[in-house]
């Protein structure tokens, strides 16, 4: 359920002011402050009755019978000699197959901080949640439990469900909590007992941190092996729980390792967390996806948004019946003369799980016409798909808010969040197809405003804010 909080009167008061800003600036040019917005970019109001420009191609459809979407960019042609701006938009959902996604088997490695700031309560519903999860896996199902502090242990090694079921309860109680926190100790070694699972099964693995990691090792290590292991097929997702672990470290756990991440104000709601790890794992329809780009002389990938550009590709790992996935890659062009054309190839892989076959798909190519006039430019552009990739923009932009609200930088957050607002606002206006998306996040950035005017950063309940907003952008991510 999303949390509505009530804006108060400076609150509003910034709102008509972001409003009465909208007159005066559209999204591309609010939005330069931040991300250094092309200043050709055309303007909203100035696409009305064109017509794109001919012999180019902005949108390929994908449609298999695991996944169905689209790649596509928002215009199709850029302005001639400079470097331009362009956004390349993927969309992709993995189908029910006929209806009745056949359940796989999974090995599911549960890694669980036992740092001290665990103690009491917080263990308590850590060892229920872990049997609660054991009841819901089938006998063929394997689990493992690893349990980390400054050190890491196995406590279930990977095992059957059917085998351990009975013994687990008197395992799992065994676990306490002391010491300090070392994530990447705790994900190694899951990443090892998951390893003695059959190639055969989708493997997931679910971190649990409630503390800050003291290992002292580069996140960015640390990253490229989740990374690794997600290429190889096991998911990583992430689950915070408190208000004083490290949301930078879950974060980019769950992104390199293309889980899931959520925030947890207590306990409480992770033994539903792990039961929603176990029915997307088993409704695995496609394993190690990845779009591969061909990327014409000149052109480069910027900024992503929503995923990661890794050697020449966007990784997407495995996907689930019914998940939709959305990355968005702003791409900077050499446009050159002109009269010319480029052409941005596009091939799709990964494994379906039913199948257990390669799947290799050449999906044509995306093409840009160079021009000669700003409004060839407007003509050219899918309002409501740029204004949609602006809505993920502002997202980013929005995490940047909070982080300077965190830091003490109150006046900076409020003035990016108005700034956000006013987008928002003017590209509705321009773009009503794509309202509920940018509605959305008007109603997020506005009770991020009244907190950053009536809540100190520093407190429970500004800490709590700040992951739960976070979170529920992390989320919105991948909605469309």
């Amino acid at each position: 359920m999303r949390t509505r909080m009530r804006m108060g009167a400076t609150g509003r008061r910034r709102l008509t002011m972001a409003a009465v800003s909208t007159v005066l600036a559209f999204g591309a040019i609010v939005l330069s402050r931040a991300q250094g917005v092309n200043a050709d970019q055309p303007r909203p109001e100035s696409r009305a009755h064109l017509h794109a420009p001919p012999d180019t191609n902005t949108r390929v459809h994908v449609g298999t019978p695991e996944l169905t979407g689209f790649v596509a960019l928002t215009q199709g042609a850029v302005l001639a000699h400079g470097t331009r701006e362009l956004f390349a938009e993927l969309r992709v959902e993995a189908r029910d197959v006929h209806g009745e996604t056949r359940r796989r088997p999974v090995a599911i490695a549960v890694v669980l901080d036992t740092s001290g700031s665990m103690s009491g309560e917080k263990i308590e519903q850590a060892r229920r949640s872990v049997l609660a999860l054991a009841a819901r896996m089938r006998p063929e199902d394997q689990l493992a439990v690893v349990a980390y502090d400054m050190n890491a242990r196995v406590v279930q090694p990977l095992a059957p469900i059917g085998h351990v079921r009975e013994m687990l309860a008197r395992t799992v109680g065994q676990i306490s909590a002391g010491g300090g926190t070392n994530i990447p100790s705790g994900l190694a070694l899951g990443a090892v007992a998951l390893s003695d699972a059959p190639a055969s099964m989708i493997r997931r693995l679910v971190l649990v941190s409630d503390g800050l990691d003291g290992s002292g090792l580069q996140l960015s290590d640390v990253r490229r092996a989740v990374g690794s292991r997600a290429d190889a097929g096991t998911t990583t997702s992430a689950l915070g729980v408190g208000t004083d672990y490290d949301e930078r470290w879950l974060t980019t756990m769950a992104d390199a390792g293309r889980g899931n991440y959520e925030f947890l104000a207590n306990g409480n709601a992770l033994a539903p967390f792990l039961a929603r790890e176990l029915e997307q794992a088993s409704t695995t329809v496609a394993d190690g996806a990845r779009l591969d780009l061909a990327l014409p002389s000149g052109w480069r990938v910027a900024q992503v948004y929503g995923g990661s550009y890794q050697g020449g590709g966007v990784p997407l790992g495995s996907l689930f019946a019914g998940e939709r996935r959305r990355v968005t890659l702003r791409l900077e062009v050499d446009a050159g003369a002109p009269g010319t054309a480029r052409a941005l190839g596009l091939q799709l892989r990964y494994r379906s799980a039913a199948l257990a076959t390669e799947r290799n798909l050449d999906l044509g190519e995306l093409s840009v016409a160079v021009v000669g006039e700003p409004s060839e430019v407007a003509a050219s552009t899918d309002v409501t798909l740029h204004a949609e990739v602006i809505a993920q923009r502002v997202d980013v932009v929005q995490a940047q808010a909070i982080d300077a609200w965190r830091e003490g930088r109150a006046a900076e957050a409020q003035r990016l969040t108005q700034d956000n607002i006013a987008t928002l606002q003017g590209w509705r206006a321009q773009a009503p197809e794509a309202s509920n998306m940018i509605d959305e996040r008007i109603e997020a950035a506005s009770v991020d405003l009244d907190n950053f005017d009536n809540v100190d950063a520093r407190s429970s309940a500004g800490r709590a804010h700040g992951l739960r907003s976070n979170a529920r952008r992390h989320y919105r991510m991948d909605s469309f």
